[in-house]
């Protein structure tokens, strides 16, 4: 597939809402270019990773305050369990997001933008 076609694709998924594989798509971009991302495919990429992120970030949020809340008490330790849960697939994303840019993005970059 070429370059042209990942982002294409990229965007598909990203109407799609399926941001993991739009962040794949845009890996790949990343790896098969020899230069720096231009400005469009590095907006592509921010926008990947936010919506990659907020999913969960929203979820921990929501099980964290029924967790907090007194009226399913009974339920706070499954709720800390589920939080907990959902923390570590929320910090195997961001490690991801972390990585990409260490070693594939940073590296070709050209400019301090």
């Amino acid at each position: 597939m070429s370059v042209k076609e990942k982002i294409f694709m990229a965007r598909v998924a990203d109407q799609a809402e399926r941001y993991e594989d739009m962040v794949e798509f845009l890996k790949e971009v990343i790896d098969s270019k020899e230069e720096d991302l231009n400005t469009e495919e590095r907006n592509l990429l921010s926008v990947g990773f936010k919506n990659l992120i907020s999913g969960s970030r929203g979820a921990w949020r929501t099980v964290g305050a029924i967790e907090q809340n007194e009226k399913y008490a009974e339920y706070s330790g499954d709720c800390a369990e589920y939080k907990k849960r959902i923390g570590a697939e929320l910090e195997k994303k961001c490690k991801r997001v972390i990585e990409i840019v260490k070693d594939n993005s940073l590296p070709k970059a050209t400019d301090d933008e």
